[in-house]
């Protein structure tokens, strides 16, 4: 019998998967085997500015996602992220952030992901603030020589490959956004409905051989 594997694809910024992490830390606790994928969707065109009507939309959405996974948003989020006058919805620092710890495990990249969200959702701090990310690398274990390559073409170019076999993935199942959960048993992939599981992130483990 084939072994089933699962793959998630997330976007540290993206407030759904803030609200789908007890669901993405279920199904890694169990034992399963995971890979994460940093899709990098906020950049670009997808770099939004908070106070040009982002802002308001991403509050609308927060309150929709706390209401069903019980995940909270500060009002130091609020105040200082979502409300402030120079907020960029970018996440090139913590998609190179996961590219820089990929190769050490879903677990290690999942820890990294934690400590950010907390970060984000309840410090309230600035995506656009590069020290916070070599901060929270450092407090995880990585030595400062390396967490200080954030920012660095050689790990842009590592973060953008991982975009891009993400972006492959959604397309090939016509999965839209993030977060997007698959579970691969050889050669066959489905999109798991990961919603289901918000009220009760450990049930997701049924899905597991």
């Amino acid at each position: 019998m084939t072994k089933s594997k699962f793959v998630i694809i997330y976007d540290t910024y993206c407030g759904w998967c803030y609200g789908a992490a007890p669901v993405f830390d279920a199904l890694v606790e169990s034992g399963a085997e995971v890979e994460a994928l940093h899709r990098h969707l906020f950049q670009g065109p997808l770099a939004y500015r908070m106070n040009e009507g982002k802002g308001a939309q991403v509050l609308k959405a927060d309150a929709q996602i706390q209401a069903l996974t019980g995940q909270e948003f500060s009002e130091a989020y609020r105040e200082n992220v979502v409300l402030s006058d120079t907020e960029v919805l970018a996440s090139h620092y913590t998609a190179q952030a996961a590219a820089l710890v990929h190769d050490q495990g879903v677990e290690k990249e999942f820890s990294v992901r934690r400590r950010l969200e907390i970060a984000r959702y309840i410090e309230g701090v600035s995506a656009a603030n590069r020290d916070a990310v070599i901060s929270a690398l450092v407090e995880e274990g990585v030595e400062q020589e390396q967490a200080e390559k954030i920012g660095s073409p050689a790990l842009i170019e590592k973060a953008t490959r991982t975009t891009r076999e993400a972006s492959n993935l959604m397309e090939k199942v016509g999965a839209f956004g993030v977060p997007t959960v698959l579970k691969v048993v050889g050669d066959n992939i489905t999109v798991v409905d990961h919603a289901m599981y918000y009220a009760a992130p450990e049930k997701i483990t049924e899905l597991v051989d």
